[in-house]
């Protein structure tokens, strides 16, 4: 049977920041500012999503995935609160 991945409304408390942190350094970027600017989006969004008030949604993966080629599943896995493999 397929496990299948957490959507928005299944995250752990903290996974976004875990998933943002994880990407910062996986893009070798200094800060959320330069985090905000890869991903093409304000500031304050990269915020909300790192105190919890926004969700790294779906649009966000796959914009991850297409620009930046991370697969889904280790995203989804992040935000469940699954250890990743560095």
């Amino acid at each position: 049977m397929e496990k299948r991945m957490p959507q928005a409304s299944q995250q752990k408390p903290g996974a976004n920041a875990a998933l943002l942190d994880h990407l910062t350094d996986k893009l070798q970027l200094k800060n959320d500012a330069a985090l905000a600017r890869a991903f093409e989006v304000a500031p304050p969004v990269i915020s909300k999503i790192r105190h919890d008030k926004l969700p790294f949604g779906d649009s966000m993966i796959l914009k991850a995935h297409e620009k930046f080629n991370f697969t889904v599943q280790s995203m989804r896995q992040i935000l469940a609160g699954q250890v990743m493999n560095p």
